[in-house]
C-alpha cells in the first residue's frame, strides 16, 4: 500500500503549508513518496513552482477545488462557477501536475437545488476531462445541508454521468458517520471510486487509534487492498511530533 500525506490536516502545529510540504520531505520515520492537499490556494502557484523545482521527490496526488460554499451564496450557472471555481482549480492542478480534483460544491435547501448542482457536477467533469484530470465527489458528514451526504446516491451520481472522468472519495470517517456497515458499503461502491482517504472517527484523528469506531487494519488490508492500488490520503489531524511508523506495517512491499 502507498499513503499520501495530507499537509492540510496533518502537521498542524506547523503554520504554512510550504513548510510542511518541506516537512514531509524531511520525515525519517516514514518516507513519503506523495501528498495532497485541500487548500493549495493559500499560497501563489508561483511560490508552489518555486519549491516545487527545488524539491521534486515528491508527487501531488489530489487537490480539492476551490469549496463553491465560500464563493457564492447562490447556485451559480456554469459559467459562472467556472469563472468562480474551475478556472483557478485547474491553474493549480496543472501547476501541481494532479490528476485528481474533489469538486467541494455548496449546500442545497431542496431537491431542485441538489438536481443543479449535480447538473454542475457533470458539466465540471467534462471541463477537466481534457486535460485527464479524476473528478471526485466525497458525501460530507460535516455539513448540515450539503448537497451529498449519501454514498448512495454518489454511486447513482457516477452511474449517471457521462464521461469516465467522475469517481467517488471513499473516506473512512464519513462512510462511518454517515452509514456504518463499512464492509458492505465498500464492497458495493468498488467499481466507483477513484480515491481513498483515512482517518479514525469520531475524532478524525490517526486510523489505527484504538480509542475509536473503525479497525483499520481491517478496513485497509481485507477491504481497501484487494481491489485499489494507488494512494491513500492521510486525512487526519496530527502534529508535527506524532509518529509515523504506523504506516511501515502497510508497507507496498506486504
Amino acid at each position: 500500500m502507498r499513503f499520501c500525506a495530507n499537509i492540510s490536516t496533518l502537521f498542524n502545529d506547523i503554520p504554512k503549508l510550504t513548510e510542511r510540504y518541506i516537512h514531509v520531505l524531511q520525515r525519517k520515520d516514514y518516507r513519503f513518496d506523495a501528498i495532497e492537499c485541500q487548500n493549495p490556494y493559500d499560497i501563489s502557484v508561483n511560490e508552489w513552482k518555486e519549491l516545487i523545482s527545488n524539491n521534486k521527490s515528491l508527487k501531488w496526488i489530489l487537490i480539492n477545488s476551490l469549496p463553491l460554499f465560500n464563493q457564492t451564496n447562490e447556485i451559480p450557472s456554469f459559467i459562472e462557477y467556472q469563472q468562480l471555481v474551475l478556472n483557478r482549480t485547474l491553474d493549480y492542478a496543472k501547476a501541481l501536475n494532479v490528476n485528481k480534483v474533489h469538486l467541494v460544491m455548496t449546500d442545497a435547501n431542496n431537491d431542485s437545488d441538489r438536481c443543479k448542482i449535480i447538473d454542475l457536477v457533470y458539466q465540471a467533469a467534462e471541463f477537466f476531462q481534457p486535460h485527464r484530470i479524476m473528478c471526485l465527489i466525497e458525501p460530507l458528514s460535516i455539513r448540515l445541508n450539503y448537497y451529498l451526504q449519501s454514498y448512495s446516491m454518489a454511486i447513482d451520481i457516477v452511474k449517471s454521468s457521462k464521461t469516465d472522468n467522475l469517481k467517488i472519495m471513499l473516506d473512512s470517517y464519513h462512510l462511518q458517520r454517515l452509514h456504518g456497515n463499512l464492509t458492505e458499503r465498500v464492497k458495493e461502491m468498488i467499481p466507483f471510486v477513484g480515491h481513498v482517504q483515512i482517518s479514525q472517527t469520531p475524532n478524525r484523528d490517526c486510523p489505527v487509534n484504538e480509542d475509536g469506531e473503525v479497525n483499520h487494519r481491517y478496513f485497509l488490508s481485507k477491504l481497501i487492498k484487494p481491489f485499489y492500488q494507488d494512494f491513500i490520503g492521510l486525512e487526519y489531524n496530527d502534529s508535527s511530533t506524532a509518529s509515523m511508523t504506523w504506516l511501515n506495517e502497510f508497507s507496498i512491499t506486504d
